[in-house]
């Protein structure tokens, strides 16, 4: 009865060891790696997603957001759409962490609009 309850421990503790990986790249072709980008974790309860943290991209275009419950989190790229277009999430913006899956990758592909990079030629 005891071996149980140790395992039931086990998991609720091992419950909040996930990890999500996002990678942000400037998609012209190299793939440049995007520093200073603003990237949100968001929890999925229901109607209203649950903002959990907001991280800046570091050096490699990466942030990493450690010790992440079992649950659906929603990935959102905040950059200027003055000068950028959508941005595109390789796999989804959504992803699942559990037993399973407690390590996810996500890639988010931007490219400059064209009408900016237009006038930036004329600079």
């Amino acid at each position: 009865m005891n071996d149980t309850f140790s395992e039931v421990d086990s998991q609720s503790t091992d419950n909040a060891n996930g990890e999500i990986i996002v990678t942000s790249v400037l998609g012209s072709g190299e793939n440049e790696l995007l520093q200073g980008v603003k990237i949100n974790l968001y929890k999925i309860n229901g109607l209203s997603p649950v903002l959990i943290e907001s991280k800046i991209t570091d050096e490699e275009g990466k942030v990493i957001f450690g010790g992440i419950e079992n649950g659906c989190y929603r990935i959102i790229e905040i950059i200027d759409k003055r000068y950028f277009e959508k941005p595109k999430y390789t796999k989804w913006n959504e992803i699942t962490i559990d037993d399973a899956n407690k390590k996810q990758n996500l890639v988010v592909i931007n490219k400059i609009k064209k009408l900016a990079a237009q006038n930036e030629h004329r600079i």
